[in-house]
């Protein structure tokens, strides 16, 4: 058993962790898509109704985070290399519960072996 740590944006910095354990098993199912999520590119799409050029930079845009009226792509279409089952392992099983709105990119993941603890009090 290992432990993850996942650091995600909401928006403009305002950031949210959650640190969960992992399978071997799942981490590695989910270390393709770490890699992806590491190696993303920002991108250029037209709005909806072609009046203005935007560029996108989110990694890993969820919930309304996701501006598809700007012709952001979802992470289905971003990350159309994996399965649905490995994008929603991700998010269901280990990232930080989103505020109302979603978020729009994975900052950081951690990986480590769990360490026995002593509980004090």
């Amino acid at each position: 058993m290992y432990e993850i740590t996942i650091k995600i944006d909401e928006n403009d910095a305002d950031y949210r962790t959650a640190t969960k354990e992992i399978t071997e098993e799942e981490l590695n199912q989910l270390r393709p898509l770490f890699e992806a999520i590491k190696n993303f590119k920002p991108y250029k799409t037209q709005t909806e109704d072609d009046e203005m050029e935007c560029t996108h930079s989110s990694n890993f845009p969820y919930g309304e985070a996701c501006r598809t009226d700007l012709g952001e792509k979802t992470i289905e279409e971003i990350y159309s290399d994996f399965d649905e089952d490995t994008i929603y392992l991700l998010i269901e099983g280990f990232l930080p519960s989103s505020g109302e709105y979603g978020f729009h990119s994975i900052v950081s993941v951690e990986v480590g072996p769990i360490v026995e603890r002593e509980k004090l009090i």
